[in-house]
């Protein structure tokens, strides 16, 4: 599924630029009210060559500000690639074994998350905004739930998606068991009840801690993954009917309508409920729809599915460097910033890529060359 990689390679390339973008200036963001009003001025508007410049820089600002919804669309992705390969599995076996799953998941996740962490201890030339102390041991279990006001951004913020997708990936196999039990339509409906009337609770009956919201219990991001797996399951019975509907044109449509709606329920009563669930799955349909046409590109295509490929080690790596280089541009026109920035994407993306790519083969035993008979 080229179309995939390159879905997580636009994904993981916008989040590295929306940590760096954000540390070079900090405008208002989309999801505020009045963000239009603030960004794109229109009383300044006096000819249609302001008005061009003006409506691109608050499209650029925007599109730069939503970075963060690329981890609703991981989401979706997680749960569409596990999903599917589950099906596919059960179709051909009859079962999943699920201690040999698990372990294989761990294996996957760990040693690249406990390289990340060696890498920030050695490293030059990153941000370091806490001290390395006894918390740096709950780091390395990965369970940032702990004490979460303490642990949960703790050295690189952006490792806490680690201990969202670890409570997931533990509830995977009972939500495949109900996935078949009651279908598509119910399984979804069910799913949906569950993560909704989590965020009630820990919004507005018993109020934590937004930490929890974000990631820190798995059940409040449970629709962005269980849509993904509904996705997965439906691909795995129907692969080309469902690509023909994400790649060729509905599902991008889809997504693009969706967006704008998904924005405006961020300024509803109680709107921040849903609103993970809808941007997320807005966002992978939108930019899984476009990946279909990107794949076919020569080059970027190929650049976009590697930088797909090892969306997990750039995600684990990127944000120190981001925050510490980018902040040198603080108060640099966007002539200046702009181009730096890109690089300093390009940059981080190469250097997560080859620490994944070297981890992956040191662990990986050679594969002895096959005899030939005389």
């Amino acid at each position: 599924m080229a179309w995939l990689d390159v879905t997580k390679g636009w994904a993981i390339l916008w989040v590295v630029y929306f940590h760096s973008f954000t540390c070079w200036m900090k405008p208002p963001s989309p999801i505020e009210p009045g963000f239009f009003q603030n960004v794109a001025q229109p009383e300044l508007w006096t000819t249609p060559y302001s008005i061009f410049l003006s409506l691109a820089r608050t499209f650029g600002i925007g599109l730069s500000q939503l970075g963060f919804h690329a981890v609703g669309l991981f989401l979706v992705a997680s749960g569409f690639v596990l999903a599917q390969s589950a099906m596919r599995t059960i179709s051909t076996r009859g079962k999943v074994s699920w201690g040999s799953w698990i372990v294989s998941r761990l294996a996957r996740l760990y040693p690249m998350y406990w390289l990340a962490h060696l890498v920030y201890l050695l490293s030059p030339g990153e941000a370091r905004l806490e001290p390395v102390d006894g918390r740096f041991l709950v780091s390395l279990t990965g369970l940032r739930f702990l004490s979460i006001d303490y642990n949960f951004f703790y050295l690189n913020a952006a490792w806490w998606y680690f201990c969202l997708i670890l409570q997931l990936f533990a509830l995977f196999p009972f939500l495949i068991w109900a996935y078949l039990r009651w279908g598509p339509a119910r399984f979804l409906a069910a799913t949906l009840a569950v993560g909704f009337l989590t965020r009630v609770f820990l919004l507005y009956l018993h109020p934590v801690s937004g930490q929890w919201v974000l990631g820190g219990c798995g059940l409040s991001r449970l629709p962005e993954f269980a849509f993904g797996m509904v996705l997965g399951g439906g691909y795995a019975q129907h692969p080309d009917r469902w690509e023909r509907w994400l790649l060729q044109g509905r599902g991008f449509l889809a997504g693009l309508c969706l967006y704008p709606f998904a924005l405006l329920v961020y300024q509803l009563p109680r709107g921040y409920v849903f609103v993970d669930f809808l941007t997320g799955v807005a966002c992978f349909l939108v930019v899984a729809g476009a990946s279909g046409f990107w794949a076919k590109v020569p080059i970027l295509g190929s650049l976009l599915a590697l930088a797909g490929s090892f969306s997990y080690g750039i995600y684990l790596v990127h944000q120190p460097y981001a925050i510490h280089f980018a902040s040198f541009l603080q108060g640099q026109p966007a002539t200046v910033a702009l181009p730096c920035l890109m690089i300093l994407v390009a940059g981080l993306a190469l250097w997560g890529a080859c620490l994944e790519k070297i981890l992956h083969r040191w662990l990986t035993p050679p594969v002895a060359p096959a005899s030939i008979s005389p």
